[in-house]
């Protein structure tokens, strides 16, 4: 057998007919010989040699999600014209825009479907998403923007709000719940001095809860 000279492309087209199966049929409903089926040219061999199961074809398949825009956001947090704050508040709405990105072109991760695509989206607001956030607050406790003394437990608070709790796709809410939600977590943070809640970042929000709407 031929040498396959381009590995990386071969990994890319595996990884993204299996995202399109685990999004249209979920996880636990696609196969192996599914994903063979739909790449149509591949063998079960050829997947197996790049991946050892379909538990690691997920991993590769959710790494690969969280890293798409990290570069932008990393951008963002060593820009050094930008307090910790103003950061953190770019960063977020980078993110809402991203969502709503994803809605409108039918992208968005299917967390209903998928518990295993849930648990490493926890894993990851609680790991590596955090780690990166930690670093924007800790400039920001630094320039005196962010008067926090636990960097680590507010950015996973944050994320934890973003990600899960104000996120449409793992919860439907009424405009009203959602709204009651924002007023309530802009209060907590309002109150510990940390304004994060811009009129963009609301409006982001609210813009990203319609197109949510739309694909439910």
């Amino acid at each position: 057998m031929a040498r396959n000279k381009y590995p990386e492309i071969t990994i890319n087209r595996i990884l993204d007919t299996s995202m399109k199966l685990f999004m249209s049929k979920g996880y636990e409903n696609t196969t192996i010989q599914d994903i063979t089926d739909e790449l149509g040219n591949l063998s079960k061999g050829a997947i197996y040699h790049h991946f050892r199961s379909k538990e690691e074809i997920m991993d590769a398949v959710n790494k690969r999600m969280a890293e798409q825009g990290i570069g932008d956001i990393k951008t963002i947090a060593v820009d050094s014209s930008l307090t910790g704050i103003d950061k953190l508040r770019k960063i977020l709405l980078f993110s809402i825009s991203s969502a709503q990105q994803e809605a409108i072109d039918n992208t968005v991760p299917p967390f209903l479907k998928n518990p295993q695509l849930l648990a490493l989206h926890m894993r990851d607001t609680l790991g590596s998403s955090s780690d990166l956030l930690t670093g924007v607050i800790v400039e920001g406790m630094n320039d005196g923007t962010i008067p926090t003394k636990q960097p680590r437990e507010l950015s996973q608070m944050i994320l934890l709000f973003f990600n899960v709790w104000l996120n449409p796709w793992m919860y439907t809410w009424t405009l009203d719940e959602q709204k009651n939600i924002i007023v309530f977590i802009k209060d907590v943070l309002d109150k510990n001095d940390i304004p994060i809640f811009s009129q963009e970042l609301l409006q982001a929000l609210d813009v990203l809860y319609s197109l949510s709407q739309g694909k439910k």
